[in-house]
């Protein structure tokens, strides 16, 4: 059972209107989870100092409070920072109780200059996880601001909020504080399409000319076995100008869901990446059955889909089994999509599987093909037109029934730099791989449990941890340890860095540190 809710949730940098992040030395801009559509874990930013000390608060610029549980990635653009967290922070008085909250503050000071609020919905905690807030990571393009809601609503908000003197053509729940929000349109996952979310609604949305893609976040009931809406969409593209539906797809299709080992095995948390193959964009939707699938931008239709688990595993209510879903997101580097399979971390350690694809491939390009509808047939189901690169993963059976993993579930996305990949586990091992045949070149372990995802920068890897550590290595096939840093709260998220600065939310607080003489 979930009692806390997920972050996940955020190649080249493009032209503007693709949401592509300025570089430069300094990296000027951080408009979405992972910088940009490829949402590759490395930041632009050259000659970040380490010169900093939370605890004698060395170099830190301000501490600002945030809510009481914070799982959104730090957003950082022209002059503004938002970040995803609940009602905890209580700063405006007209807004009383456990809601879901966008904060947006002045870059330099820390100040709030508005917030979004959003009431919690009346179904409970098997659609909205009470005290999760908003743990979707906002994305800026221009002079607007998406993000999924805890009600499960993808909106579009202005980015000076009311204190511009608007009112965008929604109310926020007929607030009109020049700290609101300004609404300006708003799709309805529940109402309007009929989307069911497991205990919350989580999609980082990305933008990739004039649309917007999300994951609905479409579920189990609360027995976590059926699923209330088979027929709603998982996955969804909106005209981001006007929140139109362009096209909603409800893979894995009908006829796949013929038991639990081939349908939603729990939720769908994770986020949508993008990427130019052949001149064509596809985009990349992590399945809550396990499966990547690559949809045509325009039409959604299927490109490729990528079964990551093996034929022979089976999912058991819990998490005790061995079948995964895909709560990372995909990072898509050098026509590949590297990826690994989780589960809610209340489900604790288990095997996991961490692929890199090829993504100029079309069709079923599984590893394994067959044993689905039920089949008993263990045997060898090798598909010949397979995508898979590489893979790290599965299990080492040892003497007592003892297992070790090869690799373990995670959350968390990688970190693809100079021909190596970083990639994080939820045990806290943190791994380093080369990028061409997966050679594992050394592993660490930070002693608690991860949710963010590595940051590649400066020659650096940033990690985060529910310990409230940040830990620092160098980049490289040879580990080196540089620092580690303590936060005093867990750090569920990801650390943003920009215009010189290190952005780290933690479960309640958001610390700017200069990283720059």
């Amino acid at each position: 059972m979930m009692n806390r809710a997920f972050v996940w949730a955020a190649g080249a940098v493009l032209a503007a209107g693709i949401g592509g992040t300025a570089r430069g030395e300094d990296n000027t801009s951080w408009p979405m989870w992972g910088g940009h559509v490829s949402r590759n874990m490395v930041n632009p930013t050259k000659g970040l100092s380490l010169d900093f000390d939370v605890t004698e608060k060395k170099n830190i610029l301000y501490v600002q409070k945030l809510g009481s549980q914070s799982y959104g990635n730090p957003v950082v653009v022209d002059g503004r920072i938002y970040v995803g967290t609940n009602n905890g922070g209580n700063f405006l008085p007209h807004v009383k109780g456990d809601k879901g909250c966008l904060l947006c503050f002045d870059e330099k000071t820390g100040k709030l200059l508005w917030q979004l609020s959003r009431d919690k919905l009346p179904q409970g905690r098997v659609v909205d996880w009470p005290e999760q807030g908003i743990c979707s990571t906002c994305c800026v393009d221009g002079d607007r601001v998406y993000v999924v809601t805890n009600r499960a609503e993808v909106m579009c908000l202005d980015v000076h909020g009311m204190a511009n003197g608007n009112q965008g053509p929604i109310t926020n729940e007929e607030l009109h504080g020049p700290q609101d929000a300004d609404i300006l349109w708003s799709c309805d996952m529940m109402g309007q399409l009929g989307v069911f979310p497991h205990n919350l609604a989580t999609s980082s949305p990305l933008i990739v000319g004039d649309k917007l893609y999300a994951v609905t976040s479409n579920g189990v009931d609360e027995t976590h076995f059926a699923i209330p809406k088979p027929q709603a969409p998982a996955f969804l593209c909106l005209d981001k100008n006007t929140g139109k539906v362009l096209w909603h797809k409800n893979y894995p299709s009908q006829e796949d869901r013929i038991d639990l080992n081939h349908s939603i095995l729990h939720g769908q948390w994770s986020s949508p990446a993008a990427g130019e193959v052949n001149g064509k964009w596809q985009i990349y939707f992590p399945g809550g059955d396990g499966c990547i699938y690559a949809l045509n931008s325009d039409t959604g239709e299927i490109i490729w889909k990528f079964q990551m688990n093996p034929v022979s595993a089976t999912y058991e209510l819990g998490g005790r089994g061995t079948r995964n879903e895909i709560l990372a997101t995909p990072v898509f580097y050098d026509n590949s999509v590297i990826v690994a399979v989780g589960q809610d971390p209340e489900h604790g350690e288990g095997v996991g599987h961490l692929y890199r694809i090829d993504a100029t491939k079309t069709g079923d390009i599984s590893p394994e093909i067959g044993g689905v509808k039920g089949q008993k047939d263990k045997g060898e189901h090798t598909n010949p037109n397979s995508g898979a690169i590489w893979h790290v993963g599965g299990v080492i059976e040892k003497e007592g029934n003892e297992k070790e993993f090869k690799y373990r579930r995670t959350i968390c996305s990688v970190a693809v730099a100079d021909g190596l990949v970083y990639a994080a586990d939820l045990s806290g091992f943190l791994k380093c791989l080369d990028l061409k045949d997966g050679k594992v070149y050394w592993e660490h372990d930070v002693k608690a449990a991860v949710w963010g995802s590595p940051m590649a920068v400066d020659g650096k890897v940033l990690l985060g941890d529910e310990d409230g550590k940040l830990t620092i290595l160098a980049q490289g096939k040879e580990l080196k340890f540089l620092k580690e840093a303590e936060f005093g709260s867990a750090i569920y998220s990801t650390p943003t860095i920009c215009n010189g600065n290190i952005y780290v939310s933690t479960r309640d607080k958001l610390f700017a540190i200069k990283g720059k003489e």
